[in-house]
């Protein structure tokens, strides 16, 4: 099945750029995709995965809320 067009009009992150912006490891994104709490907006022509940065943002604050640790334990 071919992959649907990323927007051209649009700003997509890589996972290390999401992973960046939400301060967390690239292994954290990839374990939010697999949990269902961040979707690709697709991929890239190597076939790696591109987020928004809404979609980073809403997923960065769905998992802090859940989280088991203090917000400020990484600062």
């Amino acid at each position: 099945m071919p992959r649907p067009e990323l927007d051209p009009e649009e700003v997509y992150l890589t996972t290390a750029q999401a992973a960046e912006l939400a301060g967390v490891s690239t292994a954290a994104i990839r374990q939010w995709v697999k949990r269902k709490h961040l979707e690709p907006a697709g991929r890239d022509r190597r076939g790696h995965m591109m987020f928004t940065q809404i979609a980073v943002a809403n997923a960065e604050y769905k998992t802090r809320k859940h989280a088991r640790r203090p917000e400020n334990a990484a600062a």
